[in-house]
């Protein structure tokens, strides 16, 4: 069937003599445009060019091998069409050695073909990471030594200055960080030598005319027009019929201030204009015809401008400019002193190299650099070689364009006709695809030629293909609706105008259920039996299975409809490491069958540590947690028990030197004197067969025989004969794992005599064959992926053998070099493409490929922007940021230098994750579905829908944490369709129980594979044992009034009781991987006493005067006031303001009690969060304890306060009861020791005890 191709195709197919930029958006057929040009331009026999002609350069080893097969599948069918063309036969059998290939395999061709022009060495061999990283460390260790020798004061205080608190690996990776980021740029050398002059401005005027100075200024211009324009939508809502009116003019006297910032043209303007804008206090008129939505919309919007305006003037001006001026000029000296050090470090480097005849791919550009290019100073001509290339090639193809860096970018100008006025580039790609800027990818490269080659006709002329050949409508309606309003030339970089938009050209049978979705999950609590990760999980398994039960996917074979399967769908996440595994798990528990596409967790496969971790052992075995880690191995068979025990026979020493007095004294071994981990002079010359320096426990054994034990077996209640039975089965223990110890010992020692001689290879194939671990792996759960595991670190001992390096020693530095710098292969792939499987992959992962239903989760994941907070930061275009430090006075401040280049690094990274967010939002064919979880869903989402929808403007970018967060502002309106999943009761509980029988399934296989009897029985002794003191059992030297109160509601309240029992231990989570949680009660009730305890009653009842005090918006007002200042100063936490409800304080204000209270502060006699001790007789707690024994009760009373006629005890209460009886039952108890412990202390009376319940709104006596 032939292919018929769109106009806008057809042109980039036979347009010839001009420079090509094909902007190709996603799904428009790029790669057969690409064939289809070259096949007709090698089979054309009017103007024939050889295929060997042509230089193709692709991204990916696998994308050129596709390309040459479709190279030739196309040379095929036109020879089956004209057998009789010696021509096209001809081609066919050029294409073999046809130029299709990547950069890096392209500046191969040229090392080996040209060594001679540059001096290199023919028999270089490529090192590969692993041997590169061990050089490096080795590079750096000898340039830090060397440099402390010299004695230079220059890099002592280098070292000061980078390195806090002396940790010179910070300076050592600030060389590595920059060496890789110069190696990007054509001449490495020279990039760092500009950048001594980075600090080197001198005045406030150099400064703000540099180009970070240029940047700031339009950055902070963009900032302020984009809180003009929310302030803007504030005043908006105050127009409207039901809107916040009484806010207008305040509003517009704030919009008027910001506006007159616009006008500033420089930082000094700024300067001065920013800290100048002031706010007013909004009026607390109260209207019901106002919508309170609105309300509350208009005040968080403008609270929202508030801060962006505060943040904006603390980060860029709370250091004057003549301060930041000379904070700068300080930082020249350290940094030229770093860049001397890192050009010292590529010296080093390159010396090694060669030493050693390698290269990296690094070198194999700039080497091919120096080959097609000779550069005297400024001036760069072609060499002989590249005009020689000039003159061969008659075009150069580029695809996937958008992802070249600078050194591309010189090396297929330099073999192109274009500067001899000969253009024959064509470049394919999409800017909106570009997602390597990690790798040091330049977009900007395309985006140059983008704005540019449209006005540089003929010569150099732009096309667009904008039809989209993958997806159905619906899909592409939703990603031109969300990415209209949210991608523009100031946000994203692009603008995703009718020339960048999608145009639907596949054609799919009707179905109404292909709507575009958005998911919402509320985020459990914090309390909640699943985690965030696993409710999101949760929704998208029901998501599947109902997709699986009635959604139709077209066949692409057929081209009928068919039931989706679960290969057909695919969950894209931002990133696999802390997802994949949960999604996993919860999803087959609900029957889905899940695969795993994964770059990393190799070096977490339990095979290959088990496997590194016994060479760990070979090469140093007095390495403890290597050591635990093979005694617990199928190599070792120790229990954790059993490896205790031995641990515990010697108290000093390595485990390693416990391993072998263990062995001595029970095992009979004989190796005790090896030499390993010994000490000097520990060495026993009585030859009694002791580890050096550790004394047999057994005469401490035989001495106290007699005496202590018997005394201790009389006292157990055993006979002699028991006792002694009993002493025979421990010695018996001891002596089969003594010599199962020794057995390991010998082990050990047979197989490191075998690492003298043996390569790493041979050794593993040893080790795996002796133990029979291939055949052991295979056997477990997922075996087939085990094995492969082991087979690719077999691979890895291979390649190892290859490099300059040999040894176990320097294996294990290899292998933890490429654990160490991420260089991770990912789990050994073993699935068949056509498995009925979801897959999950990340968004990397999967560009270039498309799936029937695509589900991109984890949409409210925080982005990850640690590298914008580095103390050193890079950009290509402005150079290098660091802090300012003086070590004597030990200051250190953020130079506007760094500020400015750190919010430039925070803007390209969001709009790389804008496009990591085309990407996926494309790859759906027929169905796409969004999940992210976030806090209050449904609340956010309505009032987000009650705005409407907008463009996303810069402030919102440069504010966004999340996928959600660039979504929300511009979803309401569009074809996507949002939801909130509903919670289902029993999915839940049936998730949470098959993950503890998980759990105790895989426990109770260990203890089946563990059983022994004499343990069976040694254990049920220790069970059946009887405490002779348990009666004792419950008294506490000192106990707290909780605890009191928690065993009287035992017979009082069951109900009440059960509210006080235990909760299951929640594992820890640290603060920087933990989300905002919804308020738990604990939280509360800790909020509400912090409150309390704070509470002026001076500040928000005083102020209201008179009859004005009962009213509701002046007291909310007043409370909310005093709180947010509490706030401001520190002595209220965030958490605990967010987590009182206002309205309930304000409401207890207003109460007869809060007056007493009042009253009371006015004469000093309030007394708040008092602590107290009270001792009571032990009887009063159980009768049956002794009468001599007092318990130390400890409490703190909320509060009391004293008026004329005695004390009046009170407790606030947040517990949600139904009544104030229900109440009191609970907490009766403890207003008893409290009335007992303020009566014995103050000696006066209590008149009252009250109990005030927040949840009520209610108070009692």
């Amino acid at each position: 069937m032939a292919v018929t191709f769109t106009s806008e195709q057809q042109r980039a197919i036979d347009l010839h003599g001009c420079n090509i930029l094909v902007s190709a958006a996603a799904g428009s057929g790029k790669t057969a445009v690409l064939v289809e040009r070259i096949v007709q331009m090698v089979c054309n026999e009017r103007n024939p060019v050889d295929i060997d002609r042509l230089l193709i350069v692709t991204f990916t080893n696998a994308a050129a091998a596709e390309m040459r097969e479709r190279i030739a599948a196309g040379i095929s069918k036109r020879l089956t069409e004209c057998p009789e063309s010696e021509h096209i036969q001809r081609q066919a059998t050029l294409l073999h050695n046809a130029q299709i290939t990547t950069i890096d395999s392209f500046c191969l061709f040229l090392l080996r073909n040209h060594f001679n022009e540059i001096g290199l060495d023919p028999a270089f061999r490529i090192a590969d990471e692993g041997e590169i990283k061990l050089m490096q460390q080795e590079a750096l260790a000898e340039l830090i030594e060397d440099s402390y020798a010299s004695g230079s004061e220059d890099f002592r205080f280098c070292v000061e200055y980078f390195c806090p608190g002396g940790k010179e690996s910070v300076l050592e990776q600030h060389i590595l960080n920059l060496s890789r980021y110069a190696a990007s740029f054509p001449w490495p050398a020279r990039w760092l030598e500009e950048r001594k002059n980075d600090y080197s401005a001198a005045s406030v005027e150099e400064m703000c005319g540099s180009p970070y100075g240029r940047y700031l200024t339009g950055h902070l211009r963009q900032m302020v027009s984009g809180c003009v324009e929310k302030l803007a939508r504030v005043r908006a809502l105050c127009e409207e019929p039901d809107g916040p009116y009484m806010y207008g003019e305040l509003v517009d006297g704030e919009l008027e201030q910001l506006e007159e910032l616009l006008s500033c043209g420089s930082l000094e303007a700024y300067a001065v204009k920013l800290p100048a804008v002031k706010y007013g206090r909004l009026p607390s008129k109260k209207d019901d015809s106002v919508s309170q939505w609105k309300r509350e919309a208009a005040k968080e919007m403008r609270a929202g401008v508030k801060d962006s305006i505060r943040e904006m003037e603390e980060r860029f001006f709370a250091t004057t400019l003549e301060l930041a001026a000379r904070q700068g000029r300080a930082c020249l000296k350290p940094v030229t002193t770093l860049i001397d050090l890192v050009l010292d470090f590529d010296r080093r480097m390159q010396e090694k190299k060669q030493e050693k005849k390698v290269i990296d791919f690094s070198d194999m550009e700039h080497y091919a650099l120096d080959i097609l290019l000779d550069a005297e100073g400024e001036e760069i001509r072609p060499s002989t070689v590249a005009k020689e290339y000039r003159q061969h090639f008659a075009e150069i193809l580029t695809d996937e364009y958008q992802d070249s860096n600078l050194v591309q970018e010189y090396l297929l100008k330099a073999v192109s006709g274009e500067e001899d006025g000969r253009f024959n580039r064509f470049m394919v790609g999409d800017v909106k695809q570009s997602i390597y800027k990690f790798r040091l990818a330049r977009p900007e490269l395309f985006l140059e030629k983008y704005e540019t080659y449209e006005h540089q006709a003929p010569a150099c002329q732009r096309i667009d293909l904008a039809k989209n050949f993958r997806s159905r409508v619906q899909v592409v309606d939703a990603v031109n609706d969300v990415f209209g309003r949210m991608m523009s030339t100031e946000v994203g970089g692009i603008a995703y105008d009718h020339r960048a938009a999608l145009y639907a050209g596949a054609v799919y049978p009707e179905n109404d259920g292909c709507v575009s979705e958005l998911i919402l999950v509320d985020k459990p609590d914090k309390d909640d039996e699943l985690s965030a990760k696993q409710a999101e999980a949760l929704a998208i398994a029901r998501k599947i299975k109902s997709l699986r039960e009635g959604f139709p996917v077209t066949d692409r074979a057929g081209g009928g409809e068919r039931p989706a399967k679960y290969g057909d769908m695919v969950i894209l996440l931002r990133t696999n490491s802390g997802w994949d595994e949960e999604f996993k798990e919860v999803l087959e528990q609900e029957g889905i069958p899940v695969y795993i596409t994964s770059k990393t967790g190799y070096f977490a496969a339990v095979e290959v540590q088990e496997l590194l971790q016994l060479l760990r052992v070979l090469d140093n075995p007095c390495q403890d947690i290597p050591l635990f880690g093979v005694m617990k191995s199928v190599f070792g068979g120790f229990t954790e028990e059993e490896a205790a025990r031995i641990r515990s026979h010697v108290k000093e020493g390595s485990l390693y030197e416990a391993l072998k007095a263990f062995a001595v004294d029970y095992g009979g071994y004989e190796g005790g004197k090896d030499g390993i981990c010994s000490s000097p002079g520990a060495e026993n010359g009585d030859g009694s067969g002791d580890v050096q320096g550790v004394v047999s426990p057994r005469c401490h054994e035989e001495s106290g025989a007699a005496g202590t034990d018997t005394g201790k077996g009389e006292e157990n209640g055993k006979t002699a004969a028991e006792q002694g039975n009993q002493e025979e089965g421990e010695a018996l223990d001891r002596k089969l794992l003594g010599q199962r110890a020794a057995a390991f010992l010998q082990m050990i020692a047979s197989y490191r005599a075998c690492t003298v001689y043996l390569p790493i290879r041979e050794l593993l194939t040893k080790l795996i064959n002796d133990f029979g671990y291939l055949e052991y792996v295979t056997a477990l759960p997922t075996g087939s992926r085990k094995r492969a595991n082991v087979e690719m670190l077999l691979t890895k001992a291979s390649d190892f053998e290859k490099t300059s390096y040999f040894g176990l020693f320097h294996f294990i530095r290899y292998m933890d070099q490429l654990e160490k710098y991420d260089v991770d292969y990912g789990g050994a792939e073993e699935l068949d493409e056509n498995a009925d499987v979801v897959r999950i992959m990340s968004i990397h992962k999967s560009k270039g490929l498309e799936f029937p239903i695509t589900f991109v989760a984890g949409m409210g994941k925080r982005f990850n922007m640690q590298d914008v907070n580095q103390s050193l930061i890079l950009d290509m275009d402005m150079g290098l940021g660091t802090d300012y430090v003086d070590p004597d006075r030990r200051i250190r401040n953020k130079t506007l230098r760094r500020t400015a280049l750190s919010r430039k690094l925070r803007e390209e990274s969001l709009a790389e994750e804008m496009r990591l967010l085309y990407v996926a939002m494309t790859r759906a064919r027929e169905k796409l579905v969004m999940t992210g979880v976030v806090e209050n869903a449904r609340e956010k989402w309505e009032r987000q829908s009650e705005l409407g929808g907008g463009r996303l403007t810069y402030l919102d970018f440069m504010e966004a944490g999340s996928f959600l967060d660039f979504l929300f502002p511009v979803l309401p309106g569009t074809s996507v369709e949002v939801s909130v999943a509903e919670r289902e009761e029993a999915a839940v509980g049936e998730i949470r129980e098959q993950l503890q029988l998980s759990g105790r399934r895989e426990a109770l296989a260990i203890a089946v594979q563990q059983e022994d009897s004499e343990a069976e029985r040694n254990l049920r002794r220790c069970l059946n044992a009887v405490y002779p003191y348990a009666m004792l059992s419950d008294l506490y030297t000192k106990t707290t009034v909780s605890e009191l109160k928690i065993a009287a509601m035992a017979d009082q309240d069951e109900a009440a009781y059960h509210t006080f029992e235990e909760k299951e231990i929640q594992p820890y989570i640290p603060g920087f991987r933990r989300e905002d949680e919804k308020v738990s009660g604990p939280v509360r009730g800790n909020a509400y006493h912090r409150v309390m305890e704070l509470l002026d009653f001076d500040a928000v009842m005083k102020c209201l005067g008179g009859e004005d005090r009962g009213a509701d918006s002046h007291l909310f007002s007043a409370v909310q006031a005093f709180l947010e200042k509490e706030v401001a100063e520190k002595r209220l936490t965030e958490e605990y303001f967010r987590a009182v409800n206002i309205r309930k304080i304000a409401h207890f204000l207003r109460t007869p009690l809060a007056a007493r209270m009042y009253k009371a502060q006015q004469g000093g006699k309030l007394f708040r969060e008092q602590p107290f001790v009270l001792g009571i007789d032990a009887r009063r707690l159980k009768s049956g304890f002794p009468s001599t024994e007092t318990v130390l009760i400890q409490g703190i009373i909320d509060v009391f306060f004293e008026e004329e006629d005695g004390l009046v005890l009170l407790d606030y209460k947040t517990d949600s009861v139904a009544s104030m009886k229900e109440l009191w039952n609970r907490y009766e108890t403890q207003l008893d020791y409290y009335r007992e412990a303020i009566c014995k202390i103050y000696g006066k009376p209590v008149k009252e005890r009250i109990l005030y319940s927040f949840h009520l709104e209610e108070y009692s006596l």
